[in-house]
């Protein structure tokens, strides 16, 4: 249309005007140039989608009466999807889960929005982690809540602050509605939920009357160590709304997640998606359902494992090789990232600059810090990227650290 001045700006709903510039989007358009070597990228890789077992699939639903695959479905989902993952949530602990406990959603991002809708206003207070994934971060903002930040550590969020916090909240007169948690391979720092904190954060939300958002996209690709119940799992109180997605295991496009919770709140959230977009991708749905019931998914997942634990075992051998001393990182024990913390004197977002110069992409630390910290902080994902590109990546932002490092004094360092 040629129109670039903002005409509408005094008719916007509050929630539009709330929403900042998004960095995923940023991200998302790093990834795609094609001559970019990009770190940054958080989606699965392309090599290890299942195509083949797709298209067999696909044919066969269709032979066998499209109409159903095609057609509208309930908005809860799928019943025989449904009926398959309350099995696996119970076989996971969940010992209660039963179908009418999950709604089917359109990835876990979903999953989010509808359990903010159902509990979260404008005003209330959500607990994030320092750092915590933005596009979760963003989507309670959006939903007009105050953010606060309590600190991560190797075991993840720490409940000790949790809890002083907590009550520093309640004095203040501050209503704190629900705390936002990626128990496992946390995105961005890929620590995970110790056990007892995992039980901590269920005793406070009893004791200070809040719900938890756990997601939990990563949870099945673990490299090391044993699985750790989650937060679901051990929930006595009904406290836990859990988010996940076959966005890792199978593949994004189809657009497949789910929410579990208490009937009543996965009511409430079925009334809230009616409006929203009718039912999930339902094509996408019987073909996740496929593979359960062919045992596809459970071959996959081993796979996967592999296939990532080698790509992170690569990309910390080049961190080991390419990053001065001065540098540190993470060793996460599955998911997607590995988190590196620089000098406090070098600033990730100036190194940014100069990589995109020499065609390498990460994502500094502070798009993940709600109190505008982190600055010295940076993401790094080996997901998606090959080996050869990722030890030039690598290789080339550790000369552009060592080349900031000069710059300071050392007796700065």
């Amino acid at each position: 249309m040629g129109v670039t001045e903002d005409r509408f700006r005094r008719l916007y709903a509050a929630q539009a005007l709330r929403v900042q510039g998004s960095t995923l989007r940023e991200i998302c358009g790093l990834v795609s140039r094609p001559e970019m070597r990009s770190l940054a990228g958080a989606w699965p890789d392309p090599v290890v989608f299942p195509h083949e077992e797709i298209t067999h699939i696909v044919e066969q639903l269709l032979e066998d009466g499209g109409g159903k695959v095609l057609q509208y479905g309930s908005t809860e989902g799928v019943s025989e999807l449904r009926t398959e993952l309350a099995l696996r949530a119970r076989e996971e602990g969940n010992a209660r889960c039963q179908p009418d406990d999950i709604i089917v959603t359109h990835g876990s991002g979903q999953s989010l929005d509808l359990a903010l809708r159902v509990f979260v206003e404008p005003g209330d207070t959500v607990i994030v982690g320092l750092p915590s994934y933005f596009g979760g971060t963003g989507a309670i903002a959006a939903h007009g809540a105050e953010l606060v930040g309590i600190p991560i550590d190797n075991d993840g969020l720490n409940t000790t602050v949790l809890r002083d916090e907590l009550g520093r909240l309640r004095n203040d007169g501050r209503r704190v509605k629900g705390l936002y948690v990626i128990p496992n391979f946390q995105n961005p720092a890929g620590v995970t939920l110790s056990l007892e904190r995992r039980k901590d954060i269920l005793a406070l939300a009893e004791e200070f009357d809040f719900m938890i958002f756990e997601d939990d996209p990563y949870g099945e690709i673990r490299f090391e160590g044993d699985r750790l119940p989650s937060l679901k799992a051990l929930d006595r109180w009904g406290r836990v709304i859990h988010m996940r997605s076959f966005s890792k295991t199978i593949a994004p496009g189809l657009r497949v997640g789910w929410l579990s919770g208490e009937t009543a709140v996965v009511g409430r959230a079925v009334v809230m998606k009616q409006f929203v977009d009718i039912c999930t991708n339902v094509l996408g749905q019987h073909i996740t359902y496929e593979f359960f019931r062919r045992g596809w998914l459970q071959k996959r997942i081993p796979l996967l494992v592999e296939h990532y634990c080698q790509k992170r075992d690569f990309m910390l051998d080049q961190l080991e090789k390419h990053f001065p001393p001065e540098v540190t990182w993470t060793r996460p024990l599955g998911g997607f990232f590995i988190w590196v913390r620089l000098p406090e004197e070098v600033d990730a977002g100036d190194l940014l600059v100069e990589a995109i110069k020499r065609r390498v992409a990460f994502i500094p630390g502070a798009s993940f810090f709600v109190d505008g910290s982190g600055q010295n902080t940076l993401r790094l994902s080996y997901s998606q990227t090959a080996e050869s590109e990722m030890e030039a990546a690598v290789s080339e932002l550790g000369q552009i650290i060592r080349n900031r490092l000069t710059h300071f004094p050392r007796s700065s360092r």
